[in-house]
């Protein structure tokens, strides 16, 4: 918990040059205390239970222990919110920053550029802002559990106003996610097998720096192909579609997908409610939709909206989530059919289909 009102924050930075600036940054703002620095992630995993930081603002290539390890022990056994902080200049660092993200990190963000830069400002204050945002994530420890968790099934009357209703024909698949989200969607996808009937939409919040990346890294799991949508693109099934970087993900009546830059809905570009709200259009009751682990309500109201359609509607289950946020509040305004684990989620779908 915050003591004296303040966020209170530790640095993992190996790098002393970068550990004086982050340090300056956030003494420089009366919202944090800084508790701690640490030089490796084994240093950080050992100040954490002593220090209780609200928020950890966290490096990945470091000595002794990387970023990717230091936040898988320390979710499985101190969890607080970590945000990594990346130059994100290699491509293997990208890959690994996405890797740290599915150990449980809730945010990562490229480095805030230093005083002189023309955007040190708008990046110094984008990262302040986001340990603040992110120090009031509710996350869940993460633990390996083999065992099946229990399936909590919602009875969804509403979709059967009467006998003779036909069995949706289900045509797309719209996946949304955010906190916490890689871990499920990697589930899902390489659940999926290779000749998967069905196209497939995915909006995850990411920092659009890391939008590229994080499709070539989701490749690596999933057994249909992962693109970054392109505008005006026919949509053809077996394929999973992300939004280019800070683009609403939409489709169209005539098969083909629609990039655009309206307006943000929650503050959010991608928006989850966006994408669904798109796929209610053009599919209606003949779509399966998904929200995985993420803060906030993104994607919910418009679930529900699908959930009245007829489509058929997934939760994760707080067991499994690592912020239970967005499914919680799905869950809440019953716009879910069934709240399931996220490595069984895939089964549920190709069940579905059978």
């Amino acid at each position: 918990m915050m003591k004296n009102g303040k966020i209170r924050v530790l640095i993992v930075e190996d790098t002393m040059v970068v550990q004086r600036f982050l340090k300056t940054l956030v003494l420089s703002d009366e919202r944090f205390k800084l508790v701690g620095i640490a030089e490796n992630g084994k240093q950080a995993c050992e100040m954490i239970e002593k220090l209780a930081p609200d928020v950890v603002s966290m490096d990945i290539m470091m000595p002794v222990m990387d970023g990717v390890e230091a936040t898988r022990t320390i979710m499985q056994e101190y969890p607080v919110p970590i945000v990594i902080v990346s130059s994100f200049y290699e491509s293997s660092e990208v890959d690994m920053a996405i890797k740290v993200l599915e150990a449980g990190a809730v945010m990562i963000l490229p480095r805030p550029h230093g005083p002189g830069h023309p955007k040190h400002l708008r990046s110094a204050l984008k990262y302040l802002n986001s340990l603040q945002l992110m120090s009031e994530v509710k996350v869940v420890r993460r633990i390996k559990i083999e065992t099946a968790k229990t399936q909590q099934v919602i009875k969804k009357t509403i979709l059967l106003p009467n006998e003779d209703s036909a069995r949706p024909n289900y045509q797309a698949l719209a996946i949304g996610a955010s906190a916490g989200g890689p871990e499920g969607l990697t589930a899902i996808l390489s659940g999926l097998p290779a000749n998967f009937p069905l196209p497939v939409f995915i909006v995850q919040h990411i920092d659009s720096h890391f939008a590229e990346g994080f499709a070539v890294w989701l490749n690596t799991s999933s057994r249909i192909p992962v693109t970054i949508a392109i505008n005006g693109e026919k949509i053809l099934p077996g394929h999973a579609y992300l939004p280019s970087k800070d683009h609403h993900l939409t489709v169209n009546s005539n098969g083909t997908i629609s990039l655009t830059r309206e307006l943000s809905e929650r503050s959010l570009r991608p928006s989850v409610d966006v994408l669904f709200r798109s796929i209610g259009q053009v599919f209606g009751k003949n779509s399966i939709a998904v929200l995985l682990s993420g803060m906030g309500k993104d994607g919910t109201v418009e679930l529900k909206n699908l959930f009245d359609l007829g489509a058929f509607t997934i939760a994760q289950d707080e067991m499994s989530c690592l912020v239970y946020g967005m499914p919680g509040e799905a869950v809440r305004i019953g716009a879910v059919c069934k709240i399931i684990p996220s490595k069984e989620i895939a089964s549920e779908i190709i069940n579905l289909l059978q």
